[in-house]
């Protein structure tokens, strides 16, 4: 005998992407979405009621609490399964597992989800584009801050920068970025600014003075407080002058990060994309490997896929050679990575449309010495 289920989440949008992503709003604390059919909607409590009534998607519908027997989950679920005549429910891999255990007592089927629950969300709508875009735009906005105050920094007989008469750290230029990024809208979420060799760690956030005449990653990923979108830029300039082997590395991860967008399209293979750039910068002597300091040369993906999450499907990886089919938002973000000097990456961010080359979502400049 075939069985019905539906689909359930219980959790909140502000923790969850994929209820955000369901019911078109956000919550701070847990509500309940499920479908059923061709019906789909949400459980609310009469906290939230109204504002998710006005709020959610358009074709959600929306039920008070107590007309499923409220305010209790476990007697939520069970009151929908028998409305709606169902066995019970699928549910994403992240669901509660004492909740699940406490329904399965009761009679009614869980079965998890492998995979993405709402695998339709790799593929983004325009509106969905133009919220990525404003995140990235204020991303923009807050790396701009951060040239100018390493542009009115000044270089100490140590090599530290001054800026306010005061060291220059890490810390205080992330608080720059983030201040300018909070004032428009947008929450930072662990901006990096890592100077000389703690650039040599992708996600070291950086502590401490910074120098003159050495690489600073800046990597900038904020999300949108209005509409949970992210935005994801990286930017890595030095503040003086570049020794040699830093403009070699730059020139070298600004041609792969360039290549790869020219072959940026639907039904391109993103394991491809990512091999063509690891061997653009192999060719120009920058390997990559593990050594006595760790790994070493460009040893993550190339880039990945952005919405209501940082990290989404696609990833431009050598582990994905599920082409392309238009829709996706990725970044592009090759670099290089020593110990004995730092870290240099270049991040954007496109947009590939079902027909013709990416577009490139990034307008901010890109440029070593400032």
């Amino acid at each position: 005998m075939m069985l019905r289920l539906g689909k359930l989440m219980i959790s909140s949008g502000e923790t969850n992407s994929d209820m955000r992503y369901a019911c078109g709003v956000s919550t701070p604390d847990d509500i309940i979405w499920f479908s059923a059919d061709a019906v789909k909607a949400i459980v609310a409590s009469a906290l939230e009621y109204d504002r998710v009534k006005s709020e959610r998607r358009s074709d959600t519908a929306v039920f008070s609490d107590s007309e499923f027997g409220g305010p209790k989950h476990l007697d939520i679920v069970r009151n929908i399964a028998l409305r709606y005549r169902l066995d019970g429910f699928t549910v994403p891999g992240d669901f509660p597992l004492l909740t699940a255990e406490k329904l399965r007592e009761s009679g009614l089927v869980i079965e998890p989800q492998e995979g993405d629950f709402f695998p339709e969300r790799e593929f983004k709508e325009l509106d969905e584009v133009e919220k990525i875009t404003r995140s990235l735009r204020i991303a923009e906005a807050g790396c701009r801050r951060a040239f100018e105050v390493l542009r009115e920094s000044d270089i100490s007989k140590e090599g530290t920068l001054i800026w306010q008469s005061a060291v220059l750290t890490s810390e205080i230029l992330r608080s720059e970025i983030d201040c300018t990024m909070l004032k428009l809208g947008c929450l930072p979420t662990g901006t990096i600014c890592a100077g000389a060799v703690q650039g040599s760690q992708p996600h070291n956030q950086g502590s401490g003075a910074l120098y003159a005449n050495t690489p600073i990653v800046m990597d900038i990923f904020p999300r949108s407080a209005t509409t949970g979108y992210w935005g994801d830029l990286t930017r890595t300039v030095v503040r003086g002058r570049a020794g040699d082997i830093v403009k070699k590395a730059y020139d070298a991860v600004f041609e792969a990060r360039e290549l790869a967008k020219e072959q940026l399209c639907a039904g391109a293979n993103p394991s491809e994309i990512h091999n063509l750039a690891a061997s653009s910068m192999e060719s120009k002597g920058f390997y990559t490997g593990f050594g006595d300091s760790g790994n070493f040369g460009f040893f993550h993906s190339l880039g990945h896929g952005v919405g209501l999450d940082i990290h989404e499907n696609p990833r431009l990886s050598p582990r994905n050679p599920e082409p392309l089919k238009g829709g996706e938002v990725v970044t592009i973000e090759p670099g290089l990575y020593y110990a004995e000097w730092g870290g240099i990456r270049l991040e954007d961010m496109a947009y590939i449309p079902e027909k013709g080359k990416a577009v490139i979502l990034t307008e901010i400049e890109t440029f070593l010495e400032l």
